[in-house]
């Protein structure tokens, strides 16, 4: 019999739906994820990660709770509220993922930017104030009204509160245990049987008094999962067309901030919309923008002069903002002498990111451990608009950048090596 309250999965398989987790998955708020992506930006060197959505993401987290709670004997209505919290995780997240919100959250913008708390989004310019302005596709957004009085408990364990809170929002949850299981099996740095990890986890994982609660046996899926982790993070943060075009879109956002041109509510977009916005937009002062857009849709990328680590983490606050970046290219464009270069800076914070501890409570003794630990570097990009800069000028270029980051009190600056490796022998071997 034909339904279309099911789906296929890449990593699960056939995956059938309820009634009302179909109305979950129709609701626009959900069906706008379609046209979002999972990475910050639309890779253009690591391939596979640049066309998975946030809806795929969605119907595998929400897959992996309806198995949590099979497995854990969760009352109906309980059940309910945890599955509807797995479906509306992502609804807040803007055009290329954590792109704009980073950039919200860097630099002043009229509202606050709150990803995970759904309730405040209700409240300011991220559902613009009413649900009847807020809409996709000519259909206004409707989850409050699906929901109704459930909504505010929805909204709760998406920001990781109450006993289900840490399932959805945690170090290690549901929704980080597919999202880096997925991306790493469509990039290619995932094996076959390491698509069985997340339906593992998600049949013994359990929370309790705001701790993760795991029995000795699945100790060995979370390393895995952290390795996992690391190779994949190792691309998506360190190579440098990934690093260049997160630069590029973010200058780009800067500029249409300082000019006025987007604000929080910038968010209803989808990738192509906020594009096209962009690229609209960017006329007169703001005309870089433009430039910067169409340059990313092209595969223009700025030329990669370094992509450095330093363990100063406490310096991003004071480099990461717009007009710090801006004074860092004045100061390399005056000392560098005129030589036609064009300098863009960008700055990530990796904190926890390509290598996360995870603090769990063993089932069995009740002890509680840390598997692993957590990254903890700043990440420093220099990037020029053409490459046409002989040798010799690089290496004084990144020499002035060297200086220029001590000033800023960013010492100890080493070069990142190719994650991809120096060989495609040598690249395949390191995968798994």
């Amino acid at each position: 019999m034909l339904t279309t309250a099911r789906s296929w999965d890449p990593l699960y398989g056939r995956l059938e739906m309820t009634p009302f987790e179909s109305d979950l998955i129709a609701l626009p708020e959900v069906q706008r994820l379609r046209y979002v992506r999972m990475c910050n930006i639309n890779s253009l060197l690591v391939s596979g990660a640049s066309e998975i959505s946030r809806f795929e993401h969605t119907l595998g987290v929400m897959h992996l709770t309806k198995c949590w709670v099979a497995a854990h004997g969760i009352p109906e209505s309980e059940g309910r509220d945890l599955i509807a919290a797995a479906a509306l995780h992502d609804m807040q997240t803007g055009p290329f993922g954590h792109s704009m919100q980073y950039v919200l959250e860097d630099n002043t913008t009229p509202d606050d930017f709150v990803h995970e708390d759904i309730a405040h989004g209700r409240r300011s310019d991220y559902h613009q104030n009413t649900l009847a302005s807020s809409s996709f596709s000519g259909k206004p957004f409707s989850a409050h009204s699906l929901l109704g009085k459930r909504m505010e408990s929805v909204a709760a364990i998406i920001r990781g509160e109450g006993q289900y809170g840490p399932l959805i929002s945690g170090t290690m949850d549901l929704d980080n245990i597919d999202n880096v299981v997925r991306l790493a099996f469509h990039v290619g740095v995932a094996t076959d049987a390491d698509r069985t990890i997340p339906l593992r986890l998600a049949q013994v994982l359990n929370a309790s008094g705001g701790e993760l609660v795991l029995p000795v046996s699945a100790t060995d899926s979370v390393i895995r999962w952290q390795a996992i982790r690391t190779r994949l993070y190792s691309l998506l943060l360190n190579d440098w067309a990934e690093f260049s075009a997160k630069g590029m879109l973010t200058k780009a956002i800067e500029i249409a901030i300082k000019h006025d041109l987007i604000g929080a509510d910038c968010w209803l977009m989808t990738d192509g919309a906020f594009l096209d916005f962009l690229d609209a937009k960017g006329l007169g002062e703001a005309q870089e923008t433009r430039e910067l857009v169409r340059r990313l849709r092209r595969g223009d990328l700025y030329d990669p002069i370094a992509i450095m680590e330093s363990p100063d983490i406490d310096a991003y606050a004071a480099v990461s903002g717009a007009e710090a970046k801006k004074s860092i290219e004045l100061e390399l464009t005056r000392k560098s002498k005129g030589r036609g270069v064009r300098p863009l800076v960008h700055f990530i914070l990796d904190k926890g990111k390509t290598e996360r501890a995870i603090k769990v409570r063993l089932a069995e003794s009740s002890e509680s451990i840390v598997i692993g630990h957590s990254s903890s570097r700043l990440l420093c990009g220099l990037f020029v608009s053409h490459s046409r800069l002989n040798e010799l000028d690089r290496e004084r270029l990144l020499q002035l950048f060297s200086d220029v980051l001590r000033e800023h009190g960013i010492g100890n600056a080493i070069p990142i090596p190719d994650p991809m490796g120096e060989s495609p022998t040598d690249s395949q071997l390191s995968l798994l």
